[in-house]
């Protein structure tokens, strides 16, 4: 392992002492720079809340639904609550009127049918007219009295009446028909009503929690005390509601019964269907919360189309940011819920609370295509970035390189060529300069001095042999006073030989002609002219 270690840190000593290509070394540069700032990009978004837009969005959608929702259902339960309390005040009158009539007691009602069939006669049109008129599915009225008192069932068996709808639908716009739950038959057969199914003659109360405790509390008005009871089984059937539960109170404080309304877990599924939306489908429920926990098994829940979801179950509660968790043991919703006090008395510490949930997988399976979208844009934008920086760096390097190559291959920038970079070319002006010199100091001369040269060269094919040998004379150095003496010959002639050198090798005077001399010599084309 050891020996290993060594190797890989000899390599990398050896690959730091490598020369790397410019083009590579700015490549690394810019990518560098364009990973730093991709990277304080996605950090400022990150810090600005760009990724969790979604988490925010969803909150202010649920918010938004819940409210309306939470309002709808405030709405729709007050009204309810309204017309049994006016349904409590009429009954109350009607029983009493009848009593009166009778000369009798609630309490000697009992085990006398003709005179409970008497009270449910009154008692029925006012349950007929709030089932017809309020927002709901069965409207009924239960006496403190039963027909046997003789029964085993007789402490929790009460006489009463209580009318549902039976043909609930969502899309049907039929009114639905009204059924003889409870009571005493004579009056179905005489209004030409159906019995259910499960018809009782008399109410278990046993099958309504608080029941027995509201009857046996005097009161002097029934709105000081009244209930919407957990959902229940309705005895005998498969079918689950909640009842409200208000107080029959007589003009002496007597509490001859109570009386309400229902809303059944299917007409609260027709009455609040799934939501569909971008996040997935919200359900909408009204059940109490106990311990961090939203009870389904005692309230009611909306439509669950779409969903799993099952009105059985409890949920327990996780508090979010920007929503709640809500895990079923199986599963998990995400939503919000508010509080709604919806009742008094008996169950007051029983905290109600209206929510709005929608499956996580939907809103996960949501936000998985938003993620995906993001990292395709980055993704995208990262490889166009790079793209960019090899584009910026070929075209930045390219000058450089190809003055590379014609410095290696010994060619200059022509005159007036410009690569484009400033220290290139004065790179290049100095290079040319360079190898003039260079040139000179080896005798190369340039092409217009070696073209006045070669016609200076050319020319001593004009002169004649004297002129030639006084031509050589200067060449060896001698001056003009010695020409006479070397030639045996006047000086007039000299000055003769003299004019017809100089005009015949195109020079002005005897400087310019040694100065060409001079030059030839240094250039080693001295010979040329002999």
């Amino acid at each position: 392992m050891f020996r290993k270690l060594k190797e890989l840190r000899a390599l990398n000593a050896f690959a730091k002492k490598q020369s790397v290509g410019m083009q590579r070394k700015l490549m690394l540069y810019w990518v560098s720079m364009i990973l730093v700032v991709f990277a304080a990009v996605i950090f400022l978004l990150s810090i600005a809340g760009a990724f969790s837009r979604d988490d925010e969005q969803l909150h202010e959608v649920m918010e938004l639904h819940l409210n309306n929702t939470r309002e709808h259902l405030s709405d729709h339960l007050d009204h309810l609550t309204a017309q049994s309390l006016n349904l409590s005040k009429e009954l109350s009158r009607e029983i009493e009127g009848v009593l009166v009539q009778e000369g009798i007691s609630l309490r000697e009602v009992n085990d006398d049918p003709e005179r409970l069939l008497k009270l449910q006669e009154a008692m029925y049109p006012l349950l007929s007219t709030t089932l017809q008129t309020a927002n709901c599915n069965g409207a009924y009225g239960i006496l403190d009295a039963t027909t046997n008192t003789s029964l085993d069932a007789a402490d929790h068996s009460r006489s009463g009446i209580h009318l549902r709808y039976s043909n609930l639908s969502a899309s049907s716009p039929v009114t639905p028909t009204v059924v003889y739950f409870r009571g005493i038959p004579d009056i179905a057969w005489k209004k030409d009503l159906e019995l259910h199914n499960r018809w009782n003659l008399e109410f278990d109360t046993d099958q309504i929690p608080g029941c027995r405790d509201l009857m046996d509390t005097p009161l002097d008005r029934p709105a000081e005390r009244y209930f919407w009871s957990r959902r229940i089984d309705l005895k005998d059937t498969w079918e689950s509601a909640l009842l409200l539960c208000v107080p029959i109170v007589g003009s002496d404080g007597t509490v001859y019964g109570i009386c309400g309304v229902e809303l059944s877990a299917l007409y609260f599924q027709f009455s609040y269907p799934t939501t569909e939306g971008q996040f997935g489908s919200a359900v909408t429920m009204l059940a109490p919360v106990e311990d961090g926990r939203l009870l389904l098994s005692d309230g009611l829940v909306g439509s669950v189309n779409g969903t799993y979801l099952d009105s059985q179950e409890t949920l327990t509660i996780h508090q979010g940011r920007y929503y709640n968790e809500y895990d079923t043991g199986s599963g998990k919703y995400i939503g919000l819920h508010q509080t709604l006090p919806i009742s008094r008395g008996e169950t007051e510490d029983t905290v109600w609370a209206a929510a709005i949930l929608i499956p996580q997988e939907s809103y996960a399976a949501y936000t998985a295509d938003i993620q995906q979208t993001w990292v395709l844009a980055a993704l995208g934008l990262l490889l166009g970035l790079l793209a960019l920086s090899f584009f910026l760096s070929r075209r930045f390097v390219r000058p450089i390189t190809d003055s590379l190559k014609r410095f290696q291959q010994e060619e200059t920038l022509e005159q007036g060529m410009s690569s484009g970079i400033s220290e290139v070319d004065e790179l290049a002006e100095f290079l040319n300069a360079r190898a003039r010199n260079q040139r000179l100091e080896q005798g190369e001369l340039p092409p217009n001095i070696a073209e006045l040269f070669d016609q200076f060269v050319a020319r001593k094919d004009l002169l004649t042999e004297a002129e030639r040998n006084i031509l050589r004379y200067y060449i060896d150095g001698h001056e003009i006073s010695e020409i006479p003496d070397l030639a045996f010959i006047s000086m007039s002639t000299v000055r003769k030989h003299n004019r017809s050198i100089y005009e015949k090798l195109g020079v002005a005077s005897r400087d310019e002609l040694m100065l060409y001399i001079d030059l030839l010599r240094r250039c080693g084309r001295l010979q040329e002219l002999f």
